[in-house]
């Protein structure tokens, strides 16, 4: 690296695409800093994935022990004390918020608090509270994140129309809610808040939720949420909003009237790299607000690089993960280093999970493919009634010629978890077959995807349908 330059990677932004970047390019010897304004953890850590699944896990166990009498077990009447949920919540981002930090500085990484603009292509301008100054580097990775899109001409208020930070960094919750936009957070969120006694109303302008996910799975999240006492239009869309002093009123677009105490924009997530002054390093925002990239994670100006949502979709934080290992990689000289995007799992933390990887079955139609699909429904496996929820099912796409594993859905229990052995048969391009051949042990939920795939090669053991 050039010792004309302060450090050899400066990383801008501390997210999982940004701290995992200045971890592992310090690992590969390089001179590295971070540069983050807020909390490190970046949206993921703090107001996103590790918040919003504490409420989740809350729920889930309040769901559970409403079902205890059928374990044999008398637990009383359980009550919800959302201030000790929100407590618990709070303890769990700060914990590892500190562990971030312990990362960056056990690694080497000299830590910057402060905000940063480019005055030129290797130059930055920091300015906090704490530092202030110019730095200059030989190689940079932005890993600035994404921020809620707001409705055209309804901002959010924070206190009656409120962004996905507002509600889960809530100190108590609403006794009603909309919450406009029927995508992975709105289904969480409404999931979430219905299983906690929040009357929910979900809108969504498509006809279905979960847009670009299997079907099947977002049909029986849609039925789950009614089941809970949410409701759920879909087709409509939010035609106006009016505010007072107690709640809102939104005017549907199916003629509908619906009053509650907030409402809850998830509509999307944009890109966000303002404040950066990317034009004074040459660079320029898509049309969608994110910087572009090769496969090496390299914007148009190949000493910069740009990682996780500012980089575009899909805005998942494992995949940042990865883009900021790959970039740091490249940056340091693995020239090999690379970021393929064709297998990379999903999950919906809503009731019933979902997981997914590889293509759907509307995909595969699409694309003409010859493909073979099989459902296994979880109703059919003995540890689904150990765990008293057999709803849902493991689904899996191979091709109709080779055999060969395209996509996985699962739906049901733990399905987060059951995704990680369908993306390594994914990755590995195994076969339905080979699936089959690996011996899963008993009783367990990852069956589901064995009977799979016997059905897949047409020799189903505990299920025929």
């Amino acid at each position: 690296m050039n010792e004309n330059y302060d450090f050899d990677v400066a990383v801008v932004g501390g997210g999982p695409g940004g701290y995992v970047a200045a971890i592992r390019a310090a690992g590969l010897g390089a001179r590295t800093c971070l540069v983050e304004r807020g909390a490190l953890g970046g949206v993921c850590t703090n107001a996103g994935c590790i918040p919003t699944k504490v409420l989740y896990q809350s729920a889930r166990m309040m769901l559970g022990l409403g079902a205890a009498d059928e374990f044999g077990l008398d637990v009383g009447a359980v009550e919800l004390r959302y201030p000790r949920l929100a407590e618990r919540r709070d303890k769990i981002v700060q914990r590892l918020r500190k562990g971030v930090a312990g990362l960056l500085s056990g690694s080497g990484v000299e830590m910057i608090r402060a905000s940063a603009g480019f005055e030129d292509a290797h130059t930055l301008r920091c300015a906090g509270d704490q530092e202030d100054g110019l730095i200059t580097a030989q190689r940079f990775i932005l890993a600035t994140g994404s921020s809620p899109v707001q409705l055209p001409g309804l901002p959010f208020d924070h206190e009656r129309v409120i962004n996905s930070a507002d509600a889960v960094s809530a100190g108590e919750l609403p006794e009603s809610i909309i919450i406009v936009g029927g995508g992975y957070i709105g289904c969480e969120f409404a999931s979430v808040y219905a299983a906690l006694g929040v009357q929910v109303t979900l809108v969504e302008m498509l006809d279905h939720l979960l847009p670009g996910l299997d079907r099947d799975c977002a049909a029986q999240v849609k039925k789950g949420i009614k089941k809970l006492g949410g409701a759920v239009y879909t087709g409509a869309t939010l035609d106006g909003l009016d505010t007072t002093a107690g709640g809102v009123t939104a005017s549907l677009s199916d003629n509908r009237q619906v009053s509650a105490e907030q409402c809850l924009i998830c509509v999307g997530r944009r890109p966000d790299c303002s404040g950066l002054n990317i034009s004074e390093a040459g660079l320029q925002a898509g049309e969608n607000g994110q910087v572009p990239t090769n496969e090496h994670m390299q914007t148009s100006q190949p000493h910069i690089y740009a990682v996780g949502d500012v980089a575009g979709p899909p805005l998942l934080a494992h995949v940042a993960s990865r883009e900021g290992i790959v970039a740091a990689s490249h940056a340091t000289g693995a020239i090999s280093a690379r970021m393929d995007y064709r297998v990379v799992p999903a999950c919906v933390f809503a009731f019933p999970e979902i997981a997914t990887v590889g293509i759907t079955e509307a995909e595969a139609t699409e694309s003409g493919r010859q493909t073979i699909v099989k459902k296994f429904p979880f109703r059919a496996l003995g540890k689904a009634h150990i765990l008293g929820d057999t709803g849902g099912f493991a689904k899996l796409i191979a091709d109709a010629r080779t055999g060969r594993l395209l996509g996985a859905h699962i739906c049901g229990p733990q399905a987060g978890a059951l995704v990680g052995e369908a993306a390594l048969a994914l990755q590995m391009e195994a076969t339905a077959e080979e699936l089959c051949d690996t011996i899963h042990a008993h009783p367990t939920l990852t069956e589901s995807l064995h009977e799979a795939a016997q059905g897949i090669v047409g020799l189903p053991i505990n299920w025929k349908g």
